[in-house]
């Protein structure tokens, strides 16, 4: 029964393989197998022969809708994911799409029809290929006489390419019932945003009251019930998709994803969660192996690699200008995490990203260096900075931080100031709280005014919904922690990263309110990095 599971939890996944430009119905990547040389993992393809659409069809009962929604993720230079998902009381749809220079769709570039059914939950997802470097594009879908949303999308520059700037949304931790999703709505209006990059915790598996009461919102999460079966993870993120602002934001730009915990259940790791304690759902691998299939069915992620463990580690080479390194450490090699004992803590060769990935992750920052990148942005879900006060023994964030980890993280400070790798900030979600930390590779040589003694720099968005720090615990933080240079719980937002050849500034936008949806959209905090500083070399606060 396992191993039968676990096939249909790789078929769901993306192959890595380029699809063609016109595409038939083996181009839906939701039926392939995501491993070249096993066909065997693949979901049973629909018998009969996509039925193609048109999009002038006249009005007509549709034979499907579109109500959630469509995205776009994982651009490279000369290919992007499309997602959507189709509505359809039959029991099995086809599915045409367009790909255009343009909104009117008068230079359509790619199109074709899939097919799509009850095995993959009616998503479609494609890899389209052959496009041209750092170019807008449009994408909508059809089926029968229904038209999905039209989307907007861009592919990256290529490696080589001499970039001026570049400028990414960061957002992470949205929790349906605790409020409104005004970041997401902010983002969408913008018009000067690249990317948005979501680093975790982009659903939670809880059921209502347990983490924020939707009640008096209607936003009531779906179903409810802690998740623990596949169909319970589909049915709460198609429930997601559905948020009018979370779908403007996937509408108006492509998307870089990872997940933390929350997408599978609270401090979970490899081999277990908080959530599967007596009494709570469980067992843990068919849960975790539920969370990772409809996590790869709804999200516009191509696959680099997919196994057992659910490998989604990846890298993005933006022209000269930098590296974008995605990081898994919730569920590729941590261990066991919230440990009591300081033995183990300590342990030399404990590890929040398993070995594999820190290899990979050593080669990624050392192949960026040498290839002359000017950045290493790094997506991570977890903060990495220490925050451990009094000598290192009370632990201020929770334990499944990097700080439950401090073997790991000296090995990749070691490595970063070893092999002299300049230019590296990380960018973080997890913990709700706005936060901007200099990481010094030695707390003891560490000066606070000067910065000397950091070897890179990270910075924290504050959550889209979830609750933060408050005033006293954020306060209490940074008057404790030299290197921390600004903490607000208070608020939630996104952090805006525009990246240049000279800096990398942040700022944090925080949201008036998350109680409704009429907001202002105001900047709390400016920290910016200059280039070969290793440290924040400006600030400014507007609120503390």
């Amino acid at each position: 029964m396992r191993i039968a599971f676990l096939s249909l939890l790789l078929a769901s996944a993306a192959c890595a393989l380029p699809a063609a430009t016109t595409a038939g119905p083996a181009n839906n990547l939701a039926f392939d197998s995501p491993i070249v040389n096993h066909p065997y993992l693949a979901v049973k393809r629909p018998s009969a022969p996509a039925k193609q659409h048109s999009f002038a069809a006249a009005a007509a009962a549709p034979d499907a809708s579109f109500h959630h929604g469509v995205a776009s993720g994982d651009p490279l230079s000369d290919a992007v994911i499309l997602w959507t998902k189709v509505t359809s009381n039959a029991s099995e749809v086809s599915v045409s799409y367009q790909v255009a220079a343009d909104a009117a769709f008068a230079t359509i570039v790619s199109a074709g029809t899939v097919a799509t059914n009850a095995d993959v939950d009616f998503t479609v997802k494609l890899d389209i290929t052959g496009l041209l470097p750092a170019t807008t594009y449009f994408y909508r879908f059809t089926s029968g006489a229904s038209v999905s949303p039209t989307g907007k999308t861009h592919t990256i520059p290529t490696a080589d390419t001499d970039l001026a700037s570049y400028k990414l949304a960061v957002v992470s931790c949205s929790n349906l019932p605790a409020g409104f999703f005004n970041a997401y709505a902010a983002i969408a209006k913008r018009t000067d945003v690249d990317l948005v990059l979501h680093v975790g915790d982009y659903i939670y598996e809880y059921q209502n009251g347990k983490y924020g009461d939707g009640t008096s919102m209607g936003r009531i999460p779906q179903p409810n019930v802690e998740l623990s079966t596949l169909s319970d993870y589909r049915t709460r993120h198609a429930q997601y998709k559905t948020d009018v602002d979370l779908q403007a934001a996937h509408l108006a730009y492509p998307w870089v994803t990872v997940w933390d915990d929350h997408e599978f259940a609270d401090d979970s790791w490899i081999g277990g969660a908080e959530g599967t304690k007596p009494g709570l759902p469980g067992p843990w691998e068919p849960r975790k192996l539920a969370a990772m299939r409809a996590y790869f069915e709804y999200m516009p992620i191509r696959a680099a690699l997919i196994d057992g463990v659910g490998k989604i580690y990846r890298n993005f080479q933006v022209g000269k200008l930098f590296d974008l390194t995605m990081l898994d450490t919730r569920m590729s090699g941590r261990e066991k995490t919230d440990i009591k004992d300081s033995s183990i803590v300590n342990a030399p060769n404990r590890t929040i990203m398993g070995f594999p990935q820190e290899k990979w992750f050593n080669d990624q920052l050392s192949a960026s260096k040498a290839r002359g990148a000017q950045w290493r942005m790094v997506g991570n879900q977890v903060t990495f900075a220490p925050t451990r006060v009094l000598f290192d023994s009370i632990m201020v964030l929770p334990p499944d931080s990097w700080d439950d980890y401090p073997a790991n993280r000296k090995r990749v400070m070691d490595y970063i100031t070893g092999n002299q790798i300049q230019n590296v900030v990380m960018l973080t979600g997890d913990i709700h709280t706005g936060l901007a930390f200099d990481v010094p590779y030695s707390s003891t040589k560490y000066t606070r005014s000067s910065g000397k003694g950091s070897a890179l720099v990270e910075f924290v968005g504050a959550s889209v919904t979830s609750d933060g720090m408050s005033f006293l615990q954020s306060t209490a933080l940074y008057v404790a922690l030299p290197h921390l240079k600004y903490a607000n719980g208070r608020k939630h937002g996104y952090m805006l990263v525009s990246i240049d050849k000279q800096r990398v500034n942040t700022e944090w936008h925080v949201m008036s309110t998350i109680a409704a949806r009429d907001f202002s959209d105001k900047v709390d905090a400016v920290m910016e990095t200059a280039s070969g500083s290793g440290h924040i070399t400006y600030k400014h606060i507007s609120i503390f």
